[in-house]
């Protein structure tokens, strides 16, 4: 019985691994002074998040298979 607990905490830990996630494409990166954030699917989303004038949004280049 205690074997099965401990596989259950196991499992529920591991499924949260960031190191078991798949890496999500997203279309526009915000583009400031500093960095580059590229977490937004449309271009609104991107234009929303900007903080001033020298922030921009660009399209996101194509993922590449590795």
């Amino acid at each position: 019985m205690r074997f099965i607990m401990v596989a259950g905490v196991l499992a529920a830990a591991l499924s949260g691994s960031p190191a078991l996630a798949q890496h999500v494409h997203h279309n526009f990166c915000l583009k400031t002074a500093s960095a580059q954030e590229c977490a937004y699917d449309s271009f609104a989303q991107c234009e929303a998040a900007k903080r001033g004038n020298a922030d921009s949004c660009v399209q996101n280049s194509p993922p590449q298979n590795h």
